[in-house]
């Protein structure tokens, strides 16, 4: 089972691709749907669906919903909002994250559960306009890779005939999981799972190894 797309092997495939659908549909002189991006662009229509998600959350798109010509669901259509800043501004949240991590290692050093449900509430918050079919195994990761790479990770596919992993090449948590590894990792254990969860992906995690090799953190995958 290989997962291949336009992100495998390559940590810049996901901003790239939102913001070529950010741009289609500011070049574009009326709203445009899932399927009509994902045809103009060459994407998997559920890699649309993410992106115009994450777009919508962040304030730069807008969606409306289309005229209704048969029974179902009326189909959405999206536009983009003018905002001289595409991408936004990242925000440096290292205080906060030190301050959170090491309260949470202090008063339950015994329950990772607690900050895995953490994780899998954040997951809930990245994914929240998600409203896509299940994906197969293939899409799952690589949109999964989209949604960690969205939030400062450089993940990379790595692939057998037995089983996909995850190479976590880049934690926007360094300096943090160094002091409080169990917070931090149980954390993103937790996000994992979550956005595999929403996504009804029909892959779970088997384990993640912090610090497995020294490019970064290993998930290993296996099917359901």
């Amino acid at each position: 089972m290989r997962a291949t797309g336009e992100v495998d092997g390559d940590p810049t495939g996901a901003v790239s691709s939102r913001v070529r659908v950010l741009h289609a549909l500011r070049d574009s002189s009326e709203p445009l749907g899932a399927h009509e991006l994902a045809t103009h662009l060459g994407l998997h229509p559920n890699t649309v669906r993410f992106h115009l998600g994450r777009l919508e959350q962040d304030g730069l798109i807008q969606r409306q919903v289309g005229h209704q010509s048969v029974p179902g669901r009326p189909p959405l259509r999206f536009s983009a909002v003018p905002q001289p800043n595409a991408l936004g501004t990242r925000r440096d949240f290292r205080g906060l994250a030190e301050v959170l991590a090491g309260v949470l290692a202090d008063r339950v050093p015994a329950s990772p559960e607690l900050t895995e449900q953490a994780g899998k509430a954040w997951a809930q918050r990245l994914m929240e306009t998600w409203d896509g079919p299940a994906p197969d195994a293939t899409e799952a990761i690589n949109m999964l890779v989209d949604a960690l790479a969205s939030i400062g990770f450089d993940p990379q596919i790595t692939s057998d005939r037995y089983q996909i992993s995850l190479l976590q090449r880049h934690c926007p948590f360094l300096e943090v999981a160094r002091e409080h590894r169990d917070v931090v990792c149980s954390v993103q254990l937790g996000l994992i799972r979550g956005v595999l969860e929403r996504l009804g992906a029909p892959v779970e995690v088997t384990r993640l190894v912090p610090f497995a090799i020294p490019q970064g953190c290993l998930v290993q995958f296996t099917a359901k």
